[in-house]
């Protein structure tokens, strides 16, 4: 299954799925595409039984495409041992062997794998040097600043295109009826710069996307509520249109989750 999907802004509930697993006792592994989802969700893979769970060094962290990483469960390296499905270039079991000599199987992207090394030490540092401090605030501003989309979202009478299971990764939001979601997002790169996304394939002119992922924080956020307040008033013409609106919600919002994630840290800390 996949955690989150940024093409539709919806989020899956991989802790309710694993639970579903573990009550029906069917042996199955869950593998979970985390791709968009890994820096943007909080997951507790082993607590929730997760046997593999899959990252991509293009999103959260920040990086060019072209280095995955995943963690495997106990069952799931017991499961290779016993399935005949055919092999090679993905045979985990190399990788692990060589992984022990600080070594890869295969010729490694040595520069990527530096450049990761750069972006984790950034994340750690979001955490005063603590990684795993680092990781909760990189997956809070996601969290944060898709909360404050959501509400400027709402204040400008637009819809969510998935109000009840919307993903951090991005917001994906329908257009006014009659309107071509494509002429938000060339509105806003021709007068602002600012970039966003047309939905894909049959949803491409039917919703337009905005991505809160890695290093997008408040500041581009609060950017681009104000610009897109631009585009509201002049190309869509919204009916009860007034201008600050959206950004006033959005800064609430903020103030909203910043406060919840300062508090769940102090309890954090309090239990250690």
């Amino acid at each position: 299954m996949q955690a989150t999907e940024s093409s539709t802004g919806v989020r899956h509930d991989v802790k309710g799925v694993a639970e579903l697993l573990k009550s029906a006792n069917s042996g199955a592994l869950l593998v979970v595409d985390a791709i968009t989802g890994l820096g943007t969700t909080h997951f507790d893979v082993d607590a929730w039984g997760v046997d593999i769970m899959i990252g991509g060094s293009q999103k959260a962290v920040m990086i060019p495409p072209g280095l995955s990483y995943l963690s495997v469960s106990q069952r799931a390296w017991e499961a290779m041992e016993t399935s005949l499905n055919p092999r090679y270039y993905f045979d985990l079991r190399k990788e692990r062997k060589n992984a022990k000599n600080g070594e890869s199987a295969y010729t490694p992207a040595v520069a990527l794998i530096a450049a990761l090394g750069a972006a984790l030490d950034y994340i750690a540092a979001q955490g005063g040097g603590d990684l795993a401090a680092g990781r909760k605030a990189l997956v809070d501003n996601a969290e944060t600043c898709a909360a404050m989309t959501r509400a400027a979202v709402d204040a400008l009478g637009l819809k969510l295109f998935a109000p009840d299971a919307p993903a951090a990764v991005a917001t994906a939001v329908l257009p006014p009826a009659g309107v071509d979601s494509g002429v938000i997002v060339k509105d806003l790169k021709s007068r602002f710069a600012a970039v966003i996304t047309n939905g894909q394939g049959e949803m491409k002119g039917q919703i337009f996307r905005i991505a809160h992922i890695g290093f997008f924080d408040y500041m581009d956020t609060i950017a681009i509520v104000g610009a897109l307040e631009q585009v509201a008033a002049s190309a869509l013409k919204l009916p009860g249109f007034e201008f600050g609106k959206a950004l006033a919600a959005a800064q609430k919002a903020y103030v909203e989750q910043t406060t919840k994630a300062a508090s769940e840290t102090l309890e954090a800390v309090g239990a250690r």
